[in-house]
């Protein structure tokens, strides 16, 4: 059986270990690195990705009641939400990791809304009703 090294850890590999890259003139390519290589860079992207956005989020405060670890001692940065006060609203920011949107996407995304603590949050839309 064919083989092929991987750019990332230099290990010779079956091409089944390998993922299809796409198909160009009808002919299959493979990645540049073997499909264990590959999920631990996406692993290490996303832990950074959420570790970004929750750094984001502790410095963040409720617009409306001011909730934020400046007012409580038991604030918690998943009790702030992104509210989406018009209707150019492009994706749900909590969606952020599940889409794979990039850092500039979800900021543009997060500067369309209000941040709000849940209850607040709640409260909003329960006036909208």
């Amino acid at each position: 059986m064919e083989k092929k090294v991987c750019r990332k850890c230099n290990e010779n590999k079956e091409l089944d270990k390998y993922w299809s890259a796409g198909i160009k003139n009808g002919k299959k390519h493979l990645r540049q690195t073997c499909i264990a290589c590959y999920r631990n860079v996406k692993k290490d992207y996303v832990k950074r990705k959420r570790e970004w956005y929750n750094n984001l989020k502790k410095n963040l405060s409720c617009n409306e009641c001011g909730y934020s670890k400046l007012t409580h001692k038991s604030f918690s940065s998943h009790a702030l939400q992104f509210h989406h006060h018009n209707d150019d609203k492009s994706f749900a920011v909590a969606d952020y990791l599940v889409k794979g949107y990039s850092r500039k996407k979800i900021t543009e995304e997060i500067n369309k809304c209000r941040v709000l603590c849940s209850r607040c949050h709640a409260e909003e839309h329960d006036k909208s009703n």
